[in-house]
């Protein structure tokens, strides 16, 4: 498998930062050079998604749950991410959906390990064929830039007592996503019923939150044979 990674600072697109969550960020593998990207043997944790995968609730990017992540597996990371963005809906700044997202990530110049797409909440009441469809295409699209790239979707993350809609809409993400590929790796926080730290929303995790995912991914990676089992 081929494999390339970036590590380092992150950067708003266009080099614009908004108040509060950024739009789309990236991990680059030279901080005084963001065009920069050595080839190096550590695999690459590429993540695309919404407001969770954008840092909500860190202190800054390297505390946000892919950073964490990578650093527990010992690879590196990247990261395009919309608030409010889903396979569908557009998000905060209007950048999405995970699509048009997942194009920033250059997968077929980078060949990633692993894929994960972090949406579903800001999809809930979307028409269903049409939300089906829009998971077919992302993975579809992350099939045909990284072939050999291990895929998983992390799905609707709980908010107290979920509606029949967000049910609803969880279920046919994962059917979706299995329908597209048979090997897809489902990380699915509602049906496993996630309980981590969260701010007042009820939602969105805190600091502790974000280290809370990344220790359940890492457990999850672990328990799918993604990494090897840890010993003593």
């Amino acid at each position: 498998m081929k494999r390339a990674s970036r590590a380092g600072v992150w950067a708003a697109v266009a080099g614009v930062v908004v108040t509060g969550l950024p739009a789309v960020v990236y991990a680059h593998a030279d901080s005084t050079n963001p065009d920069t990207l050595p080839q190096t043997s550590r695999p690459l944790l590429a993540v695309v998604g919404a407001s969770i995968s954008a840092g909500s609730g860190a202190k800054s990017p390297d505390q946000a749950y892919p950073a964490l992540l990578a650093t527990q597996l010992g690879w590196q990371s990247e990261v395009s991410a919309e608030p409010g963005a889903g396979y569908i809906a557009r998000g905060k700044h209007r950048l999405g959906p995970m699509l048009h997202l997942l194009a920033k990530l250059q997968l077929t110049l980078h060949q990633p390990r692993m894929v994960i797409v972090q949406a579903g909440y800001n999809d809930i009441g979307e028409p269903p064929s049409q939300l089906a469809d829009s998971v077919r295409a992302v993975i579809g699209e992350i099939q045909a830039q990284a072939p050999d790239a291990a895929i998983g979707v992390l799905t609707i993350f709980p908010k107290g007592r979920a509606s029949p809609a967000a049910w609803a809409t969880d279920t046919l993400i994962v059917d979706a996503a299995r329908d597209a590929d048979r090997h897809v790796y489902v990380f699915d926080p509602l049906a496993s019923r996630w309980t981590f730290p969260t701010q007042s929303d009820r939602e969105h995790p805190t600091a502790g939150g974000q280290r809370w995912i990344a220790e359940r991914l890492a457990s999850e990676f672990r328990k799918d044979g993604l990494i090897p089992a840890a010993h003593g």
